[in-house]
Parts: C-alpha cells; structure tokens; sequence
C-alpha cells in the first residue's frame, strides 16, 4: 500500500516504534517511512534488530522491562510513540499480562514524557468492549469491560484508561482500537483459524451466523498514521474495514485463501462456552504453554454480534480504509498461489 505524509511541514519527525518485529509493526514500519517519518524502533533482541532494520528503522536494543531512566534515555529526540506492543497469545496469568500491558505501558508513558515526546499512540483493543451487553451499534461512549476471566482484555483495559489519562497540553496521548487485525501473507490470524482447520477443531458457534466489524492490517495502519498527526489528546477511536460481515462468511473467505473450506460443525453458544471454561482448565493444570485453541474471549467475541462504528474517526481524522475486504481477500489469494 501507498502511504502519504498527514501532515505539510517540511521537518522530518522521528517515531520510536514499539512491536515493530510483530505482524502490526512489520506493515506499520515501512508506511512511516515512506510517509516520510524517520523510524526508530525498540528490538529485544538479535533477531528482533534484523526485522527490524529490514524494514527501514533504526534498531534500539532496549525492552519494557528495562527502567524508566534507560528507556527515557532511548527516546530523547523522537517526537511520536506507536505504543503496539504487549502480550497476546503467549500464555500466562493476569501478573504476566499486567506486567507486560499495563506496567510496560505505565512505563513507556512516563518515560515519554520525561524524554520530551510530544504525542503518543497506543494500539488498543475493540474487543475490551466484550463482556457486557450485546454489543450492537457501539462506540466510543461505550464503556471498555476488564473481563476477570481474560487476563488480556483486561489488561488492555486497564492501559487504555492509563494512556487517555496521561494526555496534557504538552503530551498529547490517544488510542487506536481496532477490531481482529488480519490480511497480508504473514496473518497470524488466518494461519491459526487454518490450523484449527486442518486439526479438525474448527467450529462455529451458532452456525457463524452473526455479524461482526474487522480491521484490516493496512487500515490499521492508515488509522495508526492518521492518529499521529490528528489524534485529540485523551481520546480514543475504533477504526475498521467497511461495513460488516458474518462470521461464516468472513471466517470462509479467510480459509479460502489457504486452500480450505469452511467447516460444516457449528456447536451452540452455551456449548462452545463450557468447551472453552474446560480448555482453559486444562492449560491452567497442566501447565502447557501459549494459550488454548478456543478460549471464553473468542467465544465471547464470535458468540454474538460485534457490531461497532469508526465514524468518530472518520469525522475527526480522516479516516476511511485503504483497501476493501474484497481486494484484501483477492490479495491473499493471489499471494498464496505465488508462494507455492
């Protein structure tokens, strides 16, 4: 995708990168820069470092759990933070999910404003808005929940309050929150549905038959870039794809583009949550890494309708996306066929 600078001014701004190596960061790195933007971004590693540079950034070799007075020291001289990292599916109890989500964020927020930057963002979570009522024609006026059982929404939760409450004059601080991210030849998402798939435990809840709100990877990114320049300090947006679709059918096309159909099991609601209440026993008593195939967070997420409107975005920055599901799926379908 072709990204242009938001902006007139002729002085390069510099953007320090968090998750830059991860599925968000390897798109959001090569848009900044040909947007114009000088790119730092933090690597926790080698390897991380490589990514990294690949894309056009700098490499800072520092972590989030390093102190606030070494990660303050990285950040002198960047105008912008994209806050994008954090813990997702890697496992774990609230204390590792609080550590990395909200310490981590607490952390970057203090050393950025100590380091003089001027604007951060932070990559929220449109699903924080699960656990309440249906959620049907929703925005930013709705309440985020901290489900006790998802130690990841949570989380996220807790460090979007964090990050809207750190704006001032001299700081400004907003929120991206966009839906399940997805598209390109590196998704994650659609390789795990795929995965579920060729294991056979794939399944629908009620015949996939509501509708939902998705993001695209590069409209999250266009609405990441957006936020940078126009973001209101202490505000949030949702920013996804065009209209919505049902779960069926967006979970169908998804796997069409790996060569699969979509399964014809669908289990109802109440079933699929006493699966998931089990499946996450099981992970906690026996210890196994990562997180479970099927967990009460997606349940919770596909198991009804998520149905969420971007129109403050689209009113107060700009917002509109960049590519249609349609040509996304196209997209990855004519990646796949070249890949093999």
């Amino acid at each position: 995708m072709i990204y242009t600078a938001p902006t007139t001014t002729s002085v390069v701004q510099t953007v320090f990168v968090t998750g830059g190596s991860g599925f968000l960061g390897r798109r959001l790195i090569p848009a900044l820069t040909s947007a114009g933007y000088r790119v730092r971004a933090m690597a926790r590693s080698d390897e991380s470092a490589a990514t990294v540079e690949r894309l056009g950034a700098a490499a800072v070799r520092c972590d989030l759990t390093d102190s606030s007075a070494v990660l303050t020291g990285q950040l002198r001289g960047c105008e912008m933070i994209v806050h994008s990292a954090g813990r997702f599916r890697e496992g774990g109890g609230h204390a590792a999910y609080e550590r990395d989500n909200i310490a981590g964020t607490q952390k970057m927020l203090a050393a950025a404003e100590s380091a003089g930057v001027l604007r951060f963002v932070y990559v929220g979570a449109a699903g924080c808005l699960v656990g309440g009522k249906p959620v049907q024609d929703a925005d930013e006026s709705w309440p985020l929940q901290e489900l006790p059982y998802s130690p990841y929404f949570r989380s996220k939760t807790i460090a979007d309050h964090a990050v809207r409450a750190a704006s001032k004059p001299e700081f400004a601080t907003c929120v991206v929150r966009p839906g399940v991210i997805w598209g390109g030849t590196d998704d994650v998402f659609t390789k795990s549905i795929a995965e579920a798939t060729r294991a056979g435990k794939m399944m629908l809840i009620d015949g996939g038959k509501h509708s939902i709100v998705t993001s695209h990877v590069d409209n999250t990114v266009r609405g990441i870039l957006l936020a940078l320049q126009k973001g209101v300090g202490g505000e949030a947006y949702f920013v996804f794809d065009e209209g919505t679709i049902r779960t069926r059918d967006f979970f169908g096309r998804l796997l069409r583009t790996q060569g699969l159909e979509t399964p014809d099991r669908s289990i109802p609601y109440g079933v699929a949550w006493t699966m998931a209440s089990l499946a996450e026993a099981a992970w906690k008593v026996f210890h196994r890494p990562g997180s479970p195939p099927v967990n009460r967070e997606l349940v919770k997420l596909t198991g009804g309708p998520f149905v969420v409107s971007d129109r403050k975005a689209r009113a107060e920055l700009g917002y509109a996306p960049m590519i249609s599901r349609e040509a996304a799926f196209e997209a990855m379908v004519e990646s796949a066929a070249a890949a093999k």
